[in-house]
């Protein structure tokens, strides 16, 4: 399999959605469940705090840009607790057979340790030469050592089956919800076994050579 086709896999297993401070939760948490709400159990959602990768030739981020992927954590983990709620009752209202919610994976980390630069503020009327000297100074204002600025970001994962690779990578993981059925659910479930365990014996029963 190419490269090409390969990434369009991963899309259709995988939705990256980025939580920004000022944007809409319900449209976050929609937008999920649709792409969740398939029989497919191998789908998973990435909400993250990142931010928008710079364009060709920019150099770096601004601080305050940077900025908004800390800010933004406190809305993440609410949309996350709302989501993980609603895939539930999403299960019970279409009387899935699935009673298991979410897999959770949290990553916590730093822009800088991504490789993301972070410049500082442009100074009104300053020249390329001149603001790359106010960065050097920002970086070099430390008292005994260079300020080495630290932006962290979080980015979770939902995923509908385990994912070992992402606890590998260092995440921590938090298990699913589990479903809870009603006396009249767990009836029709019991019978439901029962009746898969005669026929299975059946066919054992007509596959025995006497």
């Amino acid at each position: 399999m190419d490269s090409e086709a390969e990434q369009k896999l991963d899309g259709a297993k995988e939705k990256q959605i980025r939580i920004a401070q000022h944007g809409k939760m319900k449209s976050y948490i929609a937008n999920a469940l649709a792409f969740l709400e398939t029989e497919d159990e191998d789908k998973a959602v990435v909400l993250h705090t990142l931010p928008i990768i710079p364009t060709v030739g920019e150099a770096s981020i601004t601080p305050k840009a940077a900025s908004l992927a800390t800010s933004a954590v406190p809305r993440l983990l609410s949309v996350v607790e709302i989501l993980k709620r609603e895939y539930i009752s999403l299960l019970d209202a279409r009387k899935s057979p699935r009673m298991i919610g979410l897999h959770q994976y949290n990553e916590l980390g730093t822009l800088e340790a991504l490789g993301v630069a972070i410049g500082t503020a442009p100074a009104p009327g300053a020249g390329d030469e001149e603001q790359r000297s106010l960065d050097i100074i920002q970086a070099l204002s430390g008292k005994n050592h260079p300020r080495q600025a630290q932006t962290p970001f979080m980015r979770i994962t939902l995923s509908k089956a385990e994912r070992p690779d992402l606890l590998a990578q260092g995440a921590t993981y938090q298990p699913p919800n589990v479903r809870k059925q009603s006396k009249s659910a767990k009836t029709r479930a019991k019978k439901r076994a029962r009746a898969q365990r005669g026929a299975d014996a059946s066919m054992d029963d007509a596959g025995t050579v006497v």
